[in-house]
Order: structure tokens, then sequence, then C-alpha cells
């Protein structure tokens, strides 16, 4: 058997297609399609991210076994059928690989195929060129990549590139998380979590010259008003990454961490917790972003429902949830509860002088005044304790621990010194599925303000302002001293003339 990988070249292709052998036996086309989905299209054998998924079966007897319900989970999976029946092919089991007539041809032996080629090359093609208009490449899976718009436009200078032609880069600057829920949402992935330039590498190719405004509910990024770009290109570094969460979710719980374990492939459904393992629920906790899995459980539904069954072992081997699951009716359950089931509290400080949540800046605190720490948490569970943890600038650490009130608990810290001065965190400890479970808020720095310090700033204020009017007033002083009279200016006035008159007879004589 060849995967989609194994030949790299036409002729190479074409060389192992003659060398083919006619094998007898009879015709299984059930558990050739069960092999399809287990084990093709997965990344390591070859397959895009960007691709579409479409298998071509070409027989020429009635199966011995069912058809109908492994291609049924093929299509679910999204996965596209096209049948070729030759001579004793039933057309009833032609119809339930494809569901879709235009999928299925029919020739009357072998020698009849050439007539049905040229329709056929047609619609495959077709079908194989009609790609939705974005996609994420260079990522580890469908859900992550940079991201590349299906367009016309593209560079002169990259004409040579034919991979590239009708794709562009989006620039970070004209895409926001708004339009990261679309196209997640258009890809079939969860929600986005990370949306980053240069994620994903940085290529050579056109870039989109729209900004998207999207408003976040839009089916398809191509729906979502845009407005001319202001950018010609995009700085290096600059293209826009995106990593969506995997299409699963818990339900029912009381955070996304805890709950009924769902999958979406065409839609969402349950999955059948009658073969599930502690493992391929840690597989599913990791996936999520919820840390490691503490308990797993399986329930039972009163009537079955579509679901999709999830082969633990291709879990358990590290394939993600959509890539082992297939369709199936069940009433089986899977409850799962992730290590973070839990939100982050919040620590608030509060005194006469003001209000402040954690922040970097921290919040300052007069010296001998009251201040109180609150730590919060949204209401998920009842019950609980807060845990007010401390760290002094010199390394000492201190605790202290209330029983939660109303999903909160308040310290109150009447008289101020600088014993109080360093970070703290309030740490939500509960015991619920009889595992103990807890959660950190951000740090608080608290800083005490030194009145000595004021006392000599003012000081020394007073004191500068007494030397500066003390050497004013002794300037003016000093100015109206030395300052004479208009009589007195005259006088000098006129022994300056005598003695000049003086000097004038002596020199005469």
């Amino acid at each position: 058997m060849w995967e989609l990988n194994t030949h790299h070249t036409k002729e190479s292709l074409l060389e192992a297609v003659y060398r083919l052998k006619q094998i007898g036996g009879d015709t299984y086309i059930g558990k050739a399609l069960e092999h399809i989905l287990r084990y093709s299209f997965k990344y390591d054998k070859g397959m895009r991210p960007d691709a579409k998924k479409i298998v071509v079966v070409v027989t020429d007897g009635d199966s011995i076994d069912d058809v109908e319900e492994p291609a049924e989970h093929l299509r679910d999976t999204g996965i596209e059928v096209y049948a070729i029946g030759i001579q004793d092919a039933l057309e009833l089991q032609l119809l339930m690989m494809t569901a879709d007539v235009d999928h299925m041809y029919i020739a009357e032996d072998f020698s009849s195929l050439l007539q049905i080629v040229n329709d056929f090359s047609i619609s495959l093609c077709n079908s194989a060129t009609s790609r939705d208009s974005v996609r994420l490449v260079n990522g580890t899976s469908l859900c992550s990549g940079r991201l590349e718009v299906r367009s016309n436009q593209f560079n002169q200078s990259n004409q040579s590139n034919q991979s590239n032609q009708g794709w562009s880069s989006v620039c970070e600057a004209d895409f926001d998380l708004q339009d990261a829920e679309v196209v997640c949402r258009e890809l079939d992935c969860g929600a986005p979590w990370v949306l980053r330039g240069a994620l994903y590498g940085e290529v050579e190719t056109p870039w989109w010259s729209r900004e998207f405004q999207c408003g976040g509910r839009e089916s398809a990024l191509m729906e979502c008003r845009s407005s001319a770009s202001h950018r010609n290109t995009c700085s290096p570094g600059r293209a826009a990454g995106l990593t969506c969460s995997e299409p699963l979710r818990l339900v029912g719980g009381a955070s996304r961490c805890a709950g009924v374990l769902q999958v979406k492939l065409v839609e969402w459904r349950m999955v059948d917790g009658s073969d599930w393992s502690l493992k391929a629920a840690a597989a599913a906790c990791t996936e999520l972003q919820c840390g490691s899995a503490v308990l797993t459980a399986s329930s039972n539904q009163s009537s079955e429902s579509p679901g999709w069954s999830v082969d633990r072992r291709c879990v358990e081997a590290g394939w993600r949830l959509r890539e082992c699951s297939r369709s199936t009716w069940s009433s089986s359950t899977v409850e799962i509860v992730c290590s973070d089931l839990l939100e982050r509290p919040i620590i608030l400080a509060s005194s006469v002088d003001g209000v402040s949540e954690a922040q970097q800046q921290g919040f300052r605190v007069s010296w001998r005044s009251s201040f109180t720490l609150s730590c919060s948490i949204q209401p998920q569970y009842p019950g609980g304790s807060f845990q007010l943890s401390f760290t002094s600038s010199s390394n000492t650490t201190l605790s202290r621990t209330q029983e939660a009130v109303n999903h909160s608990a308040h310290f109150l810290f009447p008289v101020t010194d600088h014993a109080h001065q360093g970070s703290y965190t309030c740490v939500y400890h509960v015991h619920v599925f009889s595992h103990n479970f807890s959660s950190e808020s951000r740090r608080l720095s608290l800083v005490v303000s030194d009145p000595t310090v004021f006392f000599i700033r003012l000081t020394l204020l007073l004191l500068s302002l007494l030397i500066f009017t003390s050497l004013i007033c002794f300037s003016h002083k000093t100015a109206r001293k030395y300052k004479r009279s208009p009589q007195e200016d005259v006088e000098v006035e006129q022994q300056t003339r005598r003695r000049r008159r003086i000097l004038q007879v002596e020199q005469q004589i």
C-alpha cells in the first residue's frame, strides 16, 4: 500500500501503477474504508493541512461486508468519496459510499473506463480545487499556521512560484482577535489561542491589501467588512500567525476544564464512553490547555444518539482526538475533570488612600494607617478557603488563611508599618470531585510610605526657604545702607569741581 508521501514524482508514481498486480479473493470494501479512516490522511503520512481529503474507490464486485457504516464514518470526518463501479459492482453500494449520484460512475467493463475519464477528471479536479478562502500554513495541524487568504493578487517577482499564486499573507496589524475567531470557525477549529506575527515563519508571498473588520460572528472571513490598508507591504516578522484550539470542549461543568467531552468534526457530538481511559482523558486536557487529567468517568443516557467513537489506543499513541474519531450511535458519554478547572482569583487592596487591583507598579499605603487585602473568585464551587501569602523584601514568608464567604475573604491590617512592605498573593483552595484543587492570583506589591523621610524633606524645605528669605533681606539692607541721597550727590559734585579748579590754578602758577 502507498502512503501520500511514498512517491514524490509523477514518473515514480506511474511506474508503481504499471507494476500493480491483480490479487484474487473476495471483495471487502468496508474493511478498505475502515483502513483509510484509521491510517490514511495523517500528517506523518504526507497529508497537508490545507488540502482536501478525497477518496476514489474502484471496485468490480459485490462487497461481502458492511459498506454503509464505514462510508458514513468517512463522510462524517470530512472525507469526500468518489466511487467507480465496474461489471458486477452493486449500484446501491456505490451510492452508500458517495451519498451523491454526481460522485458515482458506472462502467460496463474495464475497456469502458475511457468513456468516463473526462467527466470524472473534471469533477474530481473541481472538487479538489474548491477550497475555502483561508488557510493556515506551516503549522502542526489544520488549526495552526501562518494565515493566508485566497486572492488573485500576487507580486510580479513571485510569479515563478506557482504554489503561492492565488494566496496572500495577511499583515498582523490588519488582523485582530475578532477576525481570528471567524477564521477558526471557518476552519472548523476551536477558539483562537494565540495571535502573533512570525509564529510560523516568513515567506516572500504577496500581501493582502485590505484590513479586515469582522464583528466576530461571521461564518467566513470573506463575509467580513474590510477597508483599504495603508500598507503596501509588511515589515519582516509581521505576517499574522494564528493558533486555534482543537475542536473539542467540555460542557455542563462549572468551568471550561470540567464537563462532558464533545468533539467537532462535521458537527459537535458527545464522545462514546464505552472504551475510554485516564490516559486518553489526559490527552484531551492537554489539547484543551487545561493541565492534566484528574479523573474521568462514563455515564449512560436514556437513549442512543449520534456520537463519536474515539479509538483510545490511537489517542494514547499521540494522535489528536479528531483524528481518532469516527461516527457511531451511543448512549454513553465521557466526563472529564482537568487540573486547571478553577478560575484565577483576584486580589484587591484598599485603604483610606484608595483602592487598587493587583498591578505591577504596586499599591502604596501610608505608615501607621490601616489597609485591607481582599481575595475573591468567580462563583464555581461552594466553600473553599483563601490563603494570603506574603513575601517581604528580605524573603521572609508568612501566610494567613480564611474560609471563603460568598466566594471571598478579607484580611485586615489595622496598623501599617515597614514589616508589611512586600508582595502578596491569594491562593484559593477547594475540595471537589474527591480531590483538592488550588489556583493562585497575580502578585500585588505593597509599598509603605515612610513618614520620617517625609518630615526630613519638609524640614529641609522650610530651612531652605528661611535661608533664602534671610539672604534677600540682608542684601536689601546692605543696598539701602550704601545708597546716597540727592543732596549728598550735589555736594560731592561741587567738591569735585573745586578740586579741578585748584589743580588748574596750580598748573598756571
